[in-house]
């Protein structure tokens, strides 16, 4: 029996010009308001676009010392990605390359991803760039980024009367 729901390899790029697209037009229609379409991150429709785009699943957590966000890059060896800090945003980028062809074979089912990536994190508060670190094992890279002083949450309880 034929299977009617292989999806072309050239999906993956249509969608990843798709997400850029809708970006794009959200950072126009949010430009000012302090808000941007990294916030579509959150949606469960755009986060399956985002993976299916080649874009690293990400996890930002907060504690009251630091910001840790945490990477998913499987496939990958360290030197296949870099991480900057630019400002408050955090730029994870790189590249998977493709293996190579197997030209007495055909493909039944291509879903794993390569070519060019790239994710920009907005961070919530300022951190210390010089104090950045990062740990890659095992496809994941987890990033510890430490608060600046001003940063550093400051518990003020108020009463509610």
């Amino acid at each position: 029996m034929k299977n009617n729901f292989l999806v072309p390899v050239r999906l993956k790029e249509t969608l990843n010009d798709l997400r850029q697209t809708i970006n794009n037009w959200f950072d126009r229609v949010l430009q000012g308001r302090g808000e941007s379409s990294t916030a579509l991150s959150v949606d469960p429709f755009f986060t399956s676009l985002f993976n299916l785009s080649g874009y690293p699943a990400v996890d930002v957590e907060e504690t009251d010392e630091e910001i840790i966000v945490t990477a998913e890059v499987p496939g990958l060896s360290e030197k296949d990605f870099e991480i900057e800090l630019q400002g408050q945003r955090l730029l994870i980028r790189g590249e998977k390359k493709v293996q190579q062809e197997k030209k007495d074979r055909s493909y039944y089912y291509s879903e794993c991803q390569y070519g060019s990536f790239s994710r920009v994190i907005p961070l919530p508060c300022e951190v210390v760039a010089d104090k950045a670190t990062a740990k890659y094992k095992n496809g994941v890279v987890e990033i510890h980024l430490p608060k600046s002083e001003s940063a550093k949450a400051h518990k003020v309880q108020i009463k509610v009367e």
